[in-house]
């Protein structure tokens, strides 16, 4: 039994296989991945806007002032290196209130219907913090009070 064990391993070992003579090629791959667009958006804004009889006399409010401390902080995040748009919706309660919405700290000063609109941004960084200041002008029959913040922002990469 020894005997064709031994037998058996010379086999074997004569049988393993050793350097081959296939043929071995290669040739160039490509592979693409296309990384989908996105922009977020977190708004920290007031709870209310003060409109005063003075404010509603001179026909517009500046944003912040000492009735409202402070405009808007928006937190934008975006890979989209052909910019993003901001889009300003003004509540419906507030639509008869402007006649115009002049929005500085988007690097200049934007003016908007008092309706809202868009903002187009260019692309600076993936995080990009902006302070946003108000200059409210009022339409004709503005009232003063206060009011919820009227506006609200979205985000959306450029197309």
């Amino acid at each position: 039994m020894l005997a064709a064990l031994a037998a058996l391993s010379i086999a074997l070992v004569g049988a393993a296989p050793g350097p081959s003579a296939a043929k071995q090629a290669s040739r160039p791959v490509q592979v693409g991945a296309t990384v989908q667009a996105y922009a977020r958006l977190n708004a920290t804004h007031p709870a209310k806007l003060v409109i005063a009889n003075k404010d509603t006399s001179i026909g517009y409010l500046a944003v912040p002032n000492a009735n409202n401390p402070s405009g808007t902080t928006l937190a934008v995040q975006t890979n989209d290196r052909a910019g993003y748009t901001v889009r300003v919706q003004v509540a419906a309660a507030s639509l008869s209130q402007f006649s115009s919405i002049e929005i500085s700290g988007f690097g200049g000063k934007v003016v908007l219907p008092g309706t809202g609109g868009t903002i187009n941004v260019p692309y600076t960084a993936l995080n990009t913090t902006f302070t946003l200041t108000y200059r409210f002008v009022f339409a004709p029959k503005a009232k003063d009070g206060t009011f919820a913040w009227p506006l609200t922002f979205s985000v959306q990469p450029n197309p």
